[in-house]
């Protein structure tokens, strides 16, 4: 393998994928396992035996993850002690951080795990039945650096949606999936209540679990339905939609229950990851939102426009919508009933 890279003319960007492949299972296993966590609050480091007996995990497979991730450059070593630097610390686990990046890689390896369907989409171009067993466990994953975007880059531009969630808001989430920002949000805005909807039965369970210890006074309730199928009329102040609308079965339908069910003033925020296909697909945050299309094929959905978004909402009747980029791709676009 060695040689092949040197006849390559060693490693450019094709010969650095193995490489990027193994970081992100790595960081993967080490968060599922507790192991970055554990290392996270050991700022001189553990042994490869002290982390495993800590977790009661096997010694020989945390042993391998800890050379593996020394020599993928996650972690630092001291002889036998093993430390997660503190650059490190935040990408990898702290998801309050806005550089925080282990949501992602865990979307993607656990995405992979699904990767068999693509035999039959490309073969005769079938989607996979049912829901991926993987993909509520993943999309919760990729999502919770969204929350923290929400929270700390698009309320500091949308003061007045703040003051909304402040002062006590009725929010419509649709497309819960496990309820992970409704219990962020409720946490955090103490005045507003959440009805969360989502189509997926094991998806509503595990956000049931998720809220049932948190003391929220019933300010967050889960029903199980699609956002085509929504029958609310002016019933919320907020209707938020977090990488569902790409996914759906009929976008104009969605975004127009959406709108008769906000009350009026109400408003609209929808949390997606943007394609402009007008700039090169290689420069900036592009190769990687390309390479999602490719998982998002494997769920018969694709990335779309600001301009596609743009007009699916005044199709459905909301004005003034405003586009907010986060980073790497992620768009928020607030608009007003």
């Amino acid at each position: 393998m060695a040689s092949q890279s040197r006849r390559r003319g060693g490693p450019d960007e094709l010969s650095q994928a193995s490489l990027g492949f193994f970081r992100v299972w790595t960081a993967h296993l080490g968060r599922r396992y507790g192991l970055l966590q554990d290392l996270a609050k050991a700022p001189r480091g553990m042994t490869s035996i002290a982390l495993a007996l800590g977790r009661g995990h096997d010694a020989s497979a945390v042993s391998a993850w800890c050379e593996s991730a020394h020599g993928l450059g996650l972690l630092e070593r001291d002889g036998p002690r093993f430390r997660l630097p503190p650059s490190r610390r935040r990408l990898l686990t702290d998801d309050t951080d806005e550089g925080y990046l282990a949501g992602q890689f865990s979307y993607l390896a656990l995405r992979s795990l699904d990767y068999d369907g693509f035999d039959a989409l490309f073969r005769r171009g079938a989607l996979p039945k049912g829901v991926p067993r993987h993909l509520v466990e993943a999309s919760a994953e990729a999502t919770r650096w969204d929350h923290t975007a929400f929270l700390k880059i698009l309320l500091p531009n949308v003061p007045t949606l703040r003051a909304d969630l402040v002062r006590g808001a009725r929010i419509l989430d649709v497309g819960s999936g496990s309820g992970e920002w409704d219990l962020r949000m409720a946490t955090q805005f103490r005045r507003s209540t959440f009805l969360a909807v989502d189509p997926n039965p094991e998806a509503l369970r595990r956000a049931r679990r998720n809220v049932a210890g948190a003391h929220l006074g019933g300010r967050v309730r889960f029903v199980r339905g699609t956002g085509e199928a929504m029958r609310f009329r002016d019933e919320f102040d907020v209707a938020y939609l977090g990488e569902v609308l790409y996914g759906t079965s009929s976008k104009a339908r969605v975004l127009r229950n959406c709108h008769r069910a906000l009350r009026p003033g109400g408003r609209i925020v929808i949390v997606e990851g943007l394609i402009d296909r007008r700039t090169n697909p290689r420069a900036g945050d592009h190769p990687l939102l390309y390479g999602f299309q490719l998982d998002f094929a494997l769920q018969g959905a694709r990335l779309l426009t600001p301009s596609e978004v743009r007009r699916l909402l005044r199709g459905a009747g909301f004005r003034r919508p405003q586009f907010l980029h986060a980073g790497g791709g992620l768009w928020f676009v607030v608009a007003g009933k």
